[in-house]
């Protein structure tokens, strides 16, 4: 059925005249992404905005429809325009992304996959009878056909935590500390259920943790028997970070995030206006800091590469082909939308197009080991 809506939208969408492109994107924008909008619940007197950015969010990706319409006439060079014009992510957010709709279907989920199925539609839609056998040959390249060997998940039990804290409890002082009592109590289970790691969620200590040496220490005690990753606030040479700690064998690793979320841990404008947004929605606070390169963490031998968050659903994460990565996220902003699933579809089309295995601990909704996609079409083709 997913394979049925994904080619029949397309058609309807490269039969459409200009305001059909233009509502087309304007409702795509909405539905995939209105949940940006609910971040503002936690920003003091600004819910009055949320409603706004929804439309805005609309306009936005209407128009990024409605420009390869007003280009060309040509429908080849529409679907072309539109196909190039995903690959572009505004200020690096990049989950506007065709090939989502293709995840779960036969198809690959590439850009030129994707290509390959829109030019065999529209062959089809434009009664192009010369070249029927070409749009058999394009529908037929379009289908996955890869045959990669997926990774295994480490030989050692790990438990992934899944936490509920509400964003609006997350930072108040009470609820710290509370959060880092519940923690513990994960942890301690964890060792009695004899696991080798334990994944908490983003932020699960929130707190510059490097530099609270009562909670690093405890933490360093129980390394002595299980491994620890755990999201948490780092602090150093008067910079900021969000990341992720391991702690094993009594050592303690940090892991920053390598690519921002941006207008929330990141204004990526220029400077006067950047410092206005801040002072504006952020109390003045400074952006985050960028590590340079991913972080792995080694235990028993596997190597885990280290994401929190967003940079789980980009490319620059999986850089030297990680077989295992383990991704820290906090939802609670968004709960309760679409985005916990959207986000892990998002994670399971990069695990499938870099062959990893994604161990996902969440704060809010969406805890799960997610794996490659197996080659539908190689499955489809074994039935007969």
């Amino acid at each position: 059925m997913h394979s049925v809506f994904a080619c029949t939208g397309l058609w309807l969408l490269f039969k459409s005249n200009r305001a059909g492109y233009f509502f087309t994107g304007f409702f795509v924008g909405i539905l995939w992404f209105y949940w940006i909008a609910l971040s503002f619940r936690y920003y003091g007197d600004f819910m009055w905005l949320i409603p706004i950015l929804i439309f805005g969010i609309g306009v936005i990706y209407g128009l990024l429809f409605l420009f390869p319409a007003l280009l060309t006439n040509s429908s080849y060079l529409k679907a072309l325009t539109l196909v190039l014009l995903s690959q572009i992510a505004p200020f690096g957010f990049n989950w506007f992304n065709f090939e989502l709709m293709f995840y779960y279907t036969p198809f690959g989920l590439t850009s030129l996959h994707a290509l390959f199925l829109i030019i065999s539609i529209l062959l089809v839609q434009n009664n192009s009878k010369g070249y029927r056998f070409l749009a058999v040959l394009c529908f037929i390249a379009a289908f996955d056909f890869s045959n990669n060997e997926p990774p295994k998940l480490p030989d050692f039990d790990i438990k992934i935590v899944q936490t509920h804290i509400p964003q609006n409890e997350k930072w108040e002082q009470e609820g710290v500390v509370k959060q880092a009592q519940e923690n513990f109590k994960s942890i301690e289970a964890a060792i009695a259920e004899k696991k080798r790691l334990i994944i908490l969620p983003e932020t699960a200590f929130a707190m510059f943790l490097n530099k609270n040496e009562a909670v690093v220490e405890r933490l360093l005690e129980y390394s002595q028997n299980i491994a620890i990753i755990t999201g948490a606030l780092g602090y150093e040479d008067e910079k900021y970070y969000n990341s992720a700690y391991f702690f094993d064998k009594g050592v303690m690793q940090r892991a920053d995030k390598i690519v921002l979320v941006p207008f929330a841990e990141k204004t990526p404008l220029p400077g006067g206006i950047s410092y206005y947004i801040n002072a504006l929605f952020f109390d003045g606070a400074s952006d985050f800091s960028e590590a340079q390169s991913p972080s792995d963490f080694i235990i028993d031998g596997v190597k885990i590469r280290s994401a929190v968050c967003f940079e789980g659903s980009r490319s620059e994460i999986y850089e030297g082909d990680p077989q295992i990565i383990s991704v820290v996220s906090n939802n609670a902003w968004f709960v309760p939308s679409t985005q916990p699933t959207m986000q892990n579809l998002m994670l399971a089309l990069y695990a499938t197009k870099h062959n990893a295995i994604i161990l996902h601990s969440v704060n809010g909704n969406g805890s799960k080991v997610i794996t490659p996609r197996k080659s539908m079409a190689k499955t489809v083709i074994g039935w007969f």
